[in-house]
């Protein structure tokens, strides 16, 4: 576990808060990548391309090769580029100000796990309400993961939404981030719609005070 403590935001955290977001955003390509390729349309193609190599005279069957690496580059290319889109539309927007963006309403708030000696932002999480309590943010550094930051950074989520009695919290999360639907699921949230193949809800009962709602 994190030896520190769950604070909210200040100005100073800014550029840790800015290298953890970056890290962690882009973490995703290649687990996205994986799942890419496996999606139908893309095993079709390298399954055409495979049947047009072996059609192939022997010499030129190189070609196909080349043709299949280019494919796959390009699936890579488009995942990269779909995160990176993400990162510099948020970096230019609510990541610029988030004392603007998160702290300026009190339904709105973003937390940082500092590291007690090392004063290191080792993870963050954040929620905006407008009707409803929607959860963003949910990033741990690498080197401090699996010690239970994570359920410590949702638990914050949830008090503060029992706190302001709201009945519903939300959030997403790709196909590709197992390790974070292992964690909602852990926590007590269930798996309740698939809004396309890269999005997941989970919702979870508070037996004593709101529903949490996660997709």
């Amino acid at each position: 576990m994190l030896p520190g403590s769950i604070r909210v935001f200040e100005p100073k955290d800014y550029p840790a808060v800015k290298r953890l977001f970056i890290d962690g955003i882009m973490e995703n390509v290649t687990p996205a990548f994986k799942e890419a390729l496996l999606h139908p349309v893309n095993l079709a193609v390298l399954a055409g391309i495979a049947a047009l190599t072996y059609a192939l005279p022997g010499h030129l069957r190189w070609l196909g090769f080349v043709v299949a690496t280019a494919w796959i580059a390009a699936v890579y290319w488009c995942c990269h580029m779909f995160y990176a889109i993400y990162v510099n539309d948020k970096l230019a927007s609510e990541m610029k100000d988030i004392e603007k963006h998160f702290l300026s309403l009190p339904g709105n708030c973003y937390w940082v796990a500092e590291h007690k000696k090392l004063k290191v932002i080792g993870g963050m999480v954040a929620v905006k309400s407008p009707r409803q309590n929607n959860m963003f943010r949910m990033i741990v550094d690498r080197q401090y993961r699996r010690h239970g930051l994570g359920v410590r950074l949702t638990q914050t989520v949830l008090d503060f939404a029992q706190e302001h009695e709201y009945k519903t919290c939300i959030l997403g999360t790709s196909k590709a981030q197992k390790a974070a639907q292992k964690l909602y699921l852990k926590v007590g949230f269930q798996l309740i719609k698939t809004y396309t193949p890269d999005i997941k809800r989970f919702i979870s009962f508070d037996s004593q005070k709101s529903t949490c709602e996660f997709y």
